[in-house]
C-alpha cells in the first residue's frame, strides 16, 4: 500500500512539474495479453484535445522493465474505432488507423532529428505493427524529410497484443476503445538496462474521429486530414527534442535477486560443463562429425583451445554465465583485473587464441544446440544470446559452422 501511495505522488508530482516519466521495475513480468489486471502500478493519463475529432479520446498508460525486456500497456477510450487503411503489418500506412505510437531514444541523445538509436512503434487497435528505425543516411540528405527514418519490422522481435472493445469502422454505433500491450527485449534496442538509466520516450494518439462517414481508404487514396496527438499536446512530432525524458526506477527485490543469482550459477556450471564436454569430443574425434541427440553437427575449426588452463577456463565459465550480454574482451580483462594487451597475451600462451574468438565460439556453439533444441527462431536466439543484429550473428554463425543458421536447423531437424 506504502509503494502505491509512492508511486500515485511521483504521478503527481510529475504532472505539476513535468518530471520524469516512471518505468517502474517489475519482479514478474505481465502477461502480454491486453489485459491491465497484472498491472499494480498506477496509470499516466492524457486527453486528447484535437478540434476536429467527434469525441476526444483518453489514453491511459504505463511502462515497467526488467533486466530483458521493456513493458507497456496503454488503454483507450475511443467511442469510434476506425481502421482506414486496413493494411498489414510493417505499412507505414497502419499510422492512419486508430493507433498508439511509442517513441524512445534509447541513448538520451538525440537532439532534432531521429538518430539509428532511436525508434517508433505504430501498434494499432486491430493488432498490426510498424516498426521504424532512425537515422536513415539516404532520408537525412533528402531536405524534405524531416523525419529520416526507414521500416525495420521485418527484423524486430517483440510480443504485443491488442483487444478492441466495440465495432470498427461502424459510425453508428457508439465503442469502448481498445487495449494495447507490449514487450520488447532490450537486446533488440541496443540497451543494456542499470537503475536510474534516463531516456526521452513519447506516446502519441491517432485517433480518425473526424470522418462522418467512416469507410476504409484505397490504395491509391491520398491520405486525408488526420488527428495526430502527443501526451504533451504536440501534433507535430517525430522530433526527439520535444520527448519528455524518462526513467528506469527501482529494481530487482532481493529475494528475485537470490533467484536470479542461484539460476546463473546453474546454468553458468551447465554451460561450462557441456563446453568442455564438447570440447573434450572435438580432441578426442578430431574432424569427426559430433552427435548431439541423434543430431549431426560438423564443428569447424582448425584451432582447439586447452581447457586445464586455469585462465582460459575461468574465462569459459565466465563467458558461459553471461551468455545474453554483448560481452567484448574489455569485459574479460575487467573481470581478471589485468590490462587488455596482458589478456591477449595469456590468451596466445595458454591457447592460442583470442579473446574474441573464445566469446564467439562460445555463443555460437550454444546457438547450434538452442538451434537443434527449442522452438525459437534465429533472432530470438540471437538476442538470446547477446546479437543485437541477427543478420550479423547469421554471417558468424556461417563462417564458424559452414552454413547459415536456417540451413543448419534444417538439417538438424531432418536427421
Amino acid at each position: 500500500m506504502k509503494l502505491f501511495v509512492l508511486h500515485v505522488l511521483f504521478l503527481l508530482i510529475g504532472n505539476w512539474a513535468g518530471a520524469q516519466i516512471l518505468i517502474n521495475y517489475r519482479d514478474t513480468p505481465p502477461d502480454i495479453d491486453a489485459d491491465a489486471r497484472d498491472w499494480n502500478s498506477p496509470l499516466y493519463t492524457f486527453k486528447q484535445k484535437a478540434q476536429f475529432v467527434k469525441s476526444p479520446n483518453e489514453v491511459r498508460y504505463a511502462f515497467g522493465f526488467d533486466e530483458t525486456n521493456l513493458y507497456g500497456i496503454f488503454k483507450v477510450k475511443d467511442k469510434h474505432l476506425t481502421d482506414l487503411a486496413q493494411d498489414k503489418s510493417g505499412s507505414p500506412r497502419i499510422m492512419y488507423n486508430d493507433a498508439i505510437e511509442f517513441y524512445i531514444d534509447t541513448q538520451n541523445n538525440s537532439s532534432v532529428f531521429m538518430n539509428d538509436d532511436d525508434f517508433q512503434l505504430i501498434m494499432d487497435c486491430t493488432g498490426h505493427l510498424t516498426v521504424f528505425r532512425g537515422g536513415d543516411k539516404f532520408l537525412m540528405k533528402v531536405e524534405r524529410s524531416r523525419v529520416p527514418k526507414d521500416t525495420v519490422t521485418a527484423h524486430f522481435v517483440m510480443d504485443y497484443k491488442a483487444k478492441l472493445r466495440g465495432s470498427v469502422n461502424d459510425n453508428s454505433d457508439v465503442d469502448e476503445g481498445y487495449m494495447i500491450e507490449f514487450q520488447v527485449a532490450w537486446a533488440a534496442l541496443g540497451v543494456r538496462p542499470k537503475p536510474n538509466e534516463c531516456f526521452k520516450i513519447d506516446v502519441c494518439l491517432n485517433d480518425a474521429d473526424e470522418f462522418v462517414d467512416i469507410r476504409p481508404l484505397s490504395d491509391e487514396a491520398a491520405i486525408p486530414f488526420y488527428a495526430f496527438q502527443s501526451m504533451e499536446g504536440n501534433n507535430d512530432f517525430g522530433f526527439p527534442n520535444k520527448w519528455p525524458k524518462a526513467i528506469l526506477h527501482g529494481q530487482a527485490s532481493v529475494w528475485k535477486k537470490i533467484w536470479l543469482a542461484l539460476g546463473n550459477a546453474v546454468w553458468g556450471l551447465l554451460g561450462f560443463f557441456l563446453v568442455e564436454a564438447s570440447w573434450m569430443i572435438v580432441r578426442l574425434q578430431r574432424s569427426k562429425p559430433l552427435v548431439i541427440r541423434e543430431k549431426v553437427v560438423q564443428v569447424v575449426g582448425q584451432k582447439e583451445v586447452n581447457v586445464n588452463k586455469i585462465f582460459v577456463s575461468k574465462a569459459t565459465l565466465f563467458v558461459s554465465e553471461n551468455l545474453q550480454k554483448d560481452l567484448l574482451p574489455s569485459d574479460l580483462a575487467a573481470y581478471f583485473n589485468v590490462s587488455l594487451r596482458q589478456l591477449q597475451r595469456q590468451f596466445r600462451e595458454e591457447a592460442d587464441t583470442t579473446p574474441t574468438d573464445l566469446i564467439r565460439k562460445i555463443k555460437l556453439e550454444k546457438a547450434a544446440q538452442l538451434l537443434m533444441t527449442s522452438s525459437k527462431n534465429i533472432a530470438e536466439i540471437a538476442y538470446e544470446l547477446g546479437f543485437s543484429d541477427p543478420t550479423y550473428f547469421s554471417r558468424l554463425f556461417k563462417k564458424h559452422f559452414g552454413e547459415t543458421p536456417s540451413k543448419f536447423q534444417d538439417n538438424a531437424r531432418a536427421t
